[in-house]
Formats: C-alpha cells, sequence, structure tokens
C-alpha cells in the first residue's frame, strides 16, 4: 500500500490534483473530507482523516500498520503530517526548491518515490460557451478579494472581447458578496455561488472557456482542470500559489509590487488597482484562439 498525504484546504488539494493524476501505480489517498469530495470522481482508494486530533492519528497510523503501508508521501509537511512520517517508510519535503508554484513542489516530492510520470500538459480548446468570474474568497481572505469597478472593468472586456455569457462562482459564506458584486458585471450572467456541490463546482470550471479568478480554490480547480486560467494576486504570493498549466497565467499589479511579500497579507487593500487583463489575455492567446 502508497498513501499519498494531503489534508489543508481544498485549494491545496485542488493544486496536488496533477500530481496525483501523474502516479503511475496504486495509490491510497489520505485526506480531508473535503479532499474526498474533489477527488472521488477520479480516485477509488480514498481514505478519510476525519479531523486532526491526536486520537485521529493514532486510529489512522494503526489502519495504515493494518494495511501494510511500504510507503507514506507526505505532500502536506506540517507538524501532523511529520508525526505520522515517523511510522513509515517515508518521503518529505527536504530539498525541495520553494522558489516555484505549489504544485511543481509537490511534484518535486512525489518524484523521490519514482513513481510519477511526467505532469500531463496536453491540452485539447474548450468549448466556447461561458467565462467563470470567481470573485470571491473566505471571510479570512477578504485581502484577496479586488474592488467591485476592477471586476466590472474587467467583464466589459470579456464581454467585449468574447460575448460569452459568465457564471460567478463562490461557496455559501460567499453568496451574498457575490450577489452584490454582480450588479457591477456586464453582460449577461449566472450567479451560481452558494449553489454547487464541491463536484458540481469542479464540472462548471471544467467546462468553462476561460476562469478568471481570485487566489482561491476554484482558481487551482479550473487550472487543474486545465481550463484557461488567469489568477489574480496581490495579497499573496503569486510564485507559490500560481495556478498550474501553460494555460495558466498569474497576474499582479506590477508598478505597485516587484516581488511577492514576506508574508501573505490579511488586511484587506488597495493591491490590485493595476492588474491588466489584457496582459492575461495576450498570454493565453494561443488558448483562446
Amino acid at each position: 500500500m502508497r498513501v499519498v498525504y494531503r489534508y489543508s484546504a481544498l485549494g491545496d488539494i485542488a493544486a496536488a490534483l496533477p500530481v496525483l493524476r501523474s502516479f503511475t501505480k496504486p495509490i491510497t489517498i489520505l485526506t480531508s473530507p473535503i479532499g474526498k469530495e474533489l477527488l472521488k470522481d477520479e480516485f477509488e482508494d480514498i481514505l478519510v482523516l476525519e479531523n486532526k486530533s491526536i486520537f485521529t492519528l493514532i486510529k489512522t497510523i494503526y489502519r495504515l500498520k493494518r494495511a501494510r503501508t511500504e510507503l507514506f508521501i507526505d505532500l502536506q509537511n506540517n507538524d501532523r503530517s511529520r508525526f505520522l512520517r515517523l511510522f513509515f517508510d517515508a518521503i518529505g519535503n527536504d530539498g525541495v526548491s520553494f522558489n516555484q508554484s505549489v504544485t511543481y513542489i509537490f511534484y518535486d516530492i512525489a518524484k523521490k518515490s519514482s513513481l510519477v510520470a511526467p505532469l500531463d500538459t496536453t491540452w485539447q480548446t474548450k468549448p466556447k460557451e461561458y467565462i467563470v468570474l470567481n470573485t470571491g474568497s473566505s471571510a479570512k481572505w477578504q485581502s484577496k478579494r479586488l474592488p467591485a469597478w476592477k471586476w466590472r472593468e474587467f467583464s466589459e472586456v470579456l464581454w467585449e472581447r468574447f460575448g460569452l455569457p459568465f457564471v460567478l462562482t463562490g461557496d455559501k459564506s460567499e453568496r451574498g458578496y457575490v450577489q452584490n458584486l454582480a450588479k457591477e458585471i456586464v453582460g449577461k450572467k449566472e450567479i451560481v455561488a452558494g449553489k454547487t456541490s464541491v463536484q458540481e463546482l469542479k464540472s462548471v470550471l471544467d467546462g468553462a472557456y476561460l476562469c478568471v479568478s481570485t487566489d482561491s480554490a476554484p482558481m487551482h480547480i479550473a487550472a487543474a482542470q486545465k481550463t484557461p486560467t488567469i489568477g489574480l494576486f496581490g495579497a499573496t504570493n503569486w510564485i507559490v500559489s500560481a495556478p498550474f498549466g501553460p494555460w495558466s497565467v498569474a497576474l499582479w499589479d506590477k508598478q505597485k509590487f516587484s516581488k511577492p511579500h514576506a508574508k501573505n497579507l490579511l488586511t484587506p487593500g488597495n493591491y490590485y488597482d493595476g492588474i491588466d487583463l489584457e496582459e492575461g489575455l495576450k498570454r493565453l492567446h494561443g488558448y483562446l484562439a
């Protein structure tokens, strides 16, 4: 039994999805309940760590020992995962470069197992039916939210360029925010924030022609589904958190910021005023032709 461990937030699990797909031999994925919801349509062998209590960790160790776990691949690398690693032959993040996007950080860890193929960067044209605007973020990360006038500016550019309806995504906690912001979006639009399960959201993002998103789980899911993705950054690190794939691009205000902050910023601010959406569209031209 080979166990690949990734818990954490939904966005981090989504960023690991291209790596999980690259394994050439059967793996068991140890993840969170929300992680199982994201992965269950692609992977059969999923173990759920219901919570992070020491009692649950000990039960998990016993369960993995009984299943004769031969290798524990740790894509988490925190105190709890290092504790789990003590009981198995394990692979962690020693010697891995952190000056790259999180998906490639995960891949560098997984490569130590010699069980992975190259990451899949093949691509097929997406249907030209709708564009996803993922405008929100969790209450903790309101610093990732752009001002309403900026979303209006983006929607004007996209509506004039493509003439496609917008689908506005988000979870239940963001629904009120998204509904209010939708008043600023030009063109046809549909609000699905708070209405989709994780699997339904994954399908919506998979079917999109383009996704323009804050640094969030939907951004990473869209990129993992090979949807052309523009990630919008300012309060968070656009190198480490960049969306996966040559069909994706990270944008930030280059006049205001020459490099990412030493730490991600929680306080809302005018981090996004100078972002030029045309730059992202130009860089993704080959995927949007």
